[in-house]
């Protein structure tokens, strides 16, 4: 769920996604896969722009018998 909600292009982010906009400010010219790699210690992976889905069926409910 929450990579698709943060591979969601926005206006206030002049058309990038959250994703991008983090990838970018946490990686360095010494460590430029810095950004991408606390995003996939967080299991935050991103999505493809006409893949991304914001449906309720992506939040998995665990229903008690």
């Amino acid at each position: 769920m929450f990579s698709h909600i943060n591979s969601t292009p926005r206006k206030s982010l002049k058309d990038k996604t959250p994703y991008e906009v983090f990838v970018f400010m946490f990686s360095t010219p010494d460590y430029p896969n810095r950004g991408k790699e606390i995003l996939d210690l967080l299991n935050i992976n991103e999505i493809k722009r006409d893949e991304v889905t914001l449906k309720p069926y992506l939040i998995k409910h665990n229903k008690k018998k």
